[in-house]
């Protein structure tokens, strides 16, 4: 029997605006472009408009819908928000006190009708079932594109249709649930929040604790201040987009989530320029990405029963510059360190890139081809995707499938390494697990503004110095006249707040370096009567960690080099037919003999590695000085700017300290540093003999045999005290003969070509 009980509809939120059409993806097949259908409409600060304020309590940026902590690396869609720049230039932009009365105009602000998983607030990869139906009014036809069933409906078009004609303009409508999908803002979230924060000031509604954390980058924009303005005139377009193919029953190999992603990179090629580091976690058409984010999200699962320290807040996700330096306190390393070393793990062209200690050479960001860079070799491409698929496969054209099958070869042959160097490498677990412990001491104090800044959105840290700034220049200005009393309060506490984080910063440094020396059995020779260390010993771990350590360079050495030494023993063995070395073997026996150096075990260790990385300290404790030494790795093996494309002087020195006795692996070592040993000795002799001319004011054809022996002991003095610290006996360092022996003499120095730096690199994919 029918009860004839009506479902009501589950849609909460009704716009009216108008519709239309375009496609997004890269156009490489079928599973890769899809339709969008948008609706555009205006959001404003008029609450006449019941719609205004019901889209402005929905609307937010990523960062409010979902935590980052609680997505995974292929469900990122956007960068982090630039907060001070909203408070300092788009708010004023939007109430204008030059000229008050005019209207504010910007472009749309994009967003996706994101759905979301039924029980996480997770973002899904399918629509409900999306269906077409035709409803007949009394003067007009209605064409509804409806995603889920009636009281389960996600979202909703309304297209009224008279005759013939299908209107697309002014009496369109886009019913949404709020409680099924989210508004994830994928373009102009700058925009959305300068109204959003004057929303929120107006309405006193931080009180969520997705929000809070960024209220203090807005309270100068006070009720009163904002009410002087014509806030009725302040309305924004936005841009609504839905995917209807990317329902429950689409069969390809595309979904939301990259439709999204693909809509914020193509609309961001020509807008204020988004970080490299960004565009790497969102690119879906590039395999190193693809591993990258692999990568990533092994590190990200790290958690407290983890048996290591290291854990996903010790990666610079967004790195400001694109360049070689860490900014976060808390980082490691970064997108760009990690990106650029897994692309020359797969890429290079074994010894046409790397020549010994010479500088890495090659177009890596052009390299498309896997099979002539050696990728698919390396990941076994031609038998885990079949002839065929592996023919048509490249860095930037791949299947899903194919996509899948090769990440998950990466990570079993090389992704799992990378992340154990990070976890097990002694100077990275001190890091990793000085950061768990200053996040238990923000933790221990409920201190809720200092724990975002250090720890949540890896640009936060940058944007609350700015806004400290702006807010300063402004009171200096004069800007806020009677209100000056009152932002004057707040930037007094934003001040305090900013030496609160640079006294945390301190507290971490010091740390880092307690644990970094915690093997040391005499600490006592370096420290003072008080017991603390030598400032000098701290200042020395500190630096060896920001210029040295978290470096692309050393860290593209440190894996890259290790791999690239692996290969190149084993294609020496297969000649032999002999069998592969055991990887696993190898590798922990690398990480072993570079953390009994790294990792110093007594006081004689330290002043060895100060003198490798700085010069020799001098004096007793308490006036120790650091002298400048001829044999440090600066001035033996590289003396000019350590560049990302340089990181073989560095594999030159883990070779040093790398030796592999007893194992298949130590004829192959030697040999690798038997070569670079006479490149870099003669690079050095060279530079000694250009010293000695400038400095004895005489031509290279002036120069007498005692000059020339001068010259040649002087710097093999250098060489020799430089191998002594990095481990060797003296009867073990080659002889001047042996290491001039080289029937070609190759400057170890020299740099690629100027369009094959870092910066040209970025450069060159930014004009593409």
């Amino acid at each position: 029997m029918s009860l004839g009980l009506s479902v009501s509809s589950a849609l909460n939120l009704t716009l009216s605006g108008s519709v239309g059409t375009f496609s997004v993806g890269t156009g490489q097949g079928d599973q890769k472009t899809v339709e969008v259908k948008y609706f555009l409409t205006h959001v404003g600060l008029n609450f006449g408009s019941g719609a205004n304020e019901e889209v402005l309590k929905h609307l937010a940026p990523v960062r409010e819908i979902f935590p980052t902590a609680d997505l995974e690396f292929d469900e990122i869609m956007q960068r982090d928000i630039d907060d001070a720049r909203v408070s300092s230039e788009l708010v004023p932009y939007l109430l204008d006190h030059r000229s008050r009365d005019l209207v504010k105009l910007f472009p749309p602000i994009i967003v996706v009708v994101m759905p979301v998983q039924e029980l996480d607030n997770r973002p899904a990869d399918y629509y409900p079932k999306v269906e077409a139906e035709t409803r007949q009014m009394s003067d007009h036809v209605l064409e509804i594109t409806r995603s889920g069933p009636v009281g389960q409906e996600l979202f909703e078009f309304q297209q009224p249709r008279q005759g013939d004609v299908l209107f697309e303009h002014d009496l369109v409508k886009l019913r949404l649930n709020t409680n099924r999908s989210k508004l994830v803002i994928v373009d102009g979230q700058h925009r959305a929040m300068a109204l959003l924060a004057i929303y929120r000031n107006l309405k006193q509604d931080w009180s969520d604790s997705m929000r809070a954390s960024y209220k203090d980058y807005y309270e100068e924009w006070t009720p009163n201040y904002i009410r002087q303005f014509a806030l009725n005139n302040i309305s924004l377009p936005v841009m609504f987009c839905t995917f209807p193919a990317l329902d429950e029953t689409y069969g390809g190999g595309y979904n939301v989530k990259m439709a999204a992603r693909s809509i914020f990179l193509t609309l961001n090629k020509t807008a204020r320029q988004v970080s490299a580091s960004r565009n790497r976690l969102l690119d879906d058409n590039d395999l190193i990405a693809l591993v990258l984010r692999d990568t990533l999200s092994t590190i990200k699962k790290k958690d407290s029963r983890s048996s290591a320290s290291l854990r996903i807040t010790n990666v610079e996700l967004d790195q400001a510059h694109d360049r070689v330096k860490i900014d976060s306190p808390i980082a490691m390393t970064g997108v760009n360190h990690i990106y650029y070393f897994i692309e020359h793990i797969l890429l290079n062209k074994r010894d046409e890139d790397i020549n010994g200690a010479k500088p890495r050479s090659g177009k890596f960001y052009k390299r498309t081809e896997l099979q002539s860079a050696g990728a698919l070799e390396r990941l076994d491409g031609r038998n885990v995707l079949g002839a065929d698929v592996a023919d048509a496969t490249t860095r930037d054209f791949y299947t899903p499938e194919a996509g899948e099958k090769l990440t998950e070869q990466f990570r079993e042959r090389f992704g799992k390494h990378i992340v154990a160097v990070f976890e097990k490498f002694q100077p990275f677990e001190a890091h990793a697990s000085a950061v768990l412990w200053l996040e238990q001491q923000l933790l221990a104090q409920s201190n809720t503004k200092l724990r975002p800044i250090l720890f949540e959105g890896q640009g936060i840290g940058r944007t609350f110095s700015a806004h400290q700034e702006n807010l300063a220049d402004k009171l200096r200005s004069g800007e806020f006249g009677s209100e000056a009393t009152k932002i004057q309060e707040i930037a007094d506490r934003l001040k305090a707040t900013q030496k609160l984080v640079q006294d945390f910063v301190q507290k971490l440094r010091h740390q880092r370096a307690e644990r970094f020396l915690a093997n040391v059995s005499d600490k006592r020779a370096l420290r003072l009567e008080d017991n603390s260390y030598q400032p000098k010993v701290l200042d020395f771990v500190n630096d060896l960690y920001d210029n040295v350590l978290t470096t692309v360079a050393f860290q593209s050495a440190l894996i890259a080099g290790f791999f690239g030494e692996i290969e190149r023993c084993n294609l020496k063995r297969a000649k032999d037919n002999a069998p592969a070395i055991d990887l696993q073997a190898a590798f922990d026996g690398y990480l072993a003999e570079l953390n009994a150096f790294f990792s110093p075990a007594k006081s004689a260790d330290v002043r060895r590695l100060i003198e490798l990385f700085v010069g020799t300290p001098e004096g007793e404790i308490r006036e120790w000085k650091v002298a400048p030494s001829a044999s440090t790795f600066r001035r033996v093996v590289y003396r000019g700017e350590m560049q990302p494309d340089q990181w073989p002087k560095y594999k030159y020195l883990l070779l040093e300290i790398w030796r592999a006795e007893g194992t298949d692996l130590e004829d192959s070592l030697r040999q690798e540093r038997d070569k670079c040993r006479t490149q870099i000795f003669n690079s050095l002799l060279e530079e000694y003999r250009k010293e000695f001319l400038e400095r004895n004011l005489k031509r290279e054809e002036n120069l007498t045999a005692q000059d020339r022996t001068e010259i040649t002991n002087s710097a093999y003095d250098a060489f020799r005290n430089f191998l002594k610290n990095v481990g060797w006996r003296y009867q073990d360092v080659p002889t001047k003969t042996a290491l001039m022996e080289s029937t070609k003499v190759e400057d170890a120095t020299e740099a690629p070509p100027a369009e094959e730096t870092w910066e040209s690199v970025e450069t060159a994919e930014e004009a593409e």
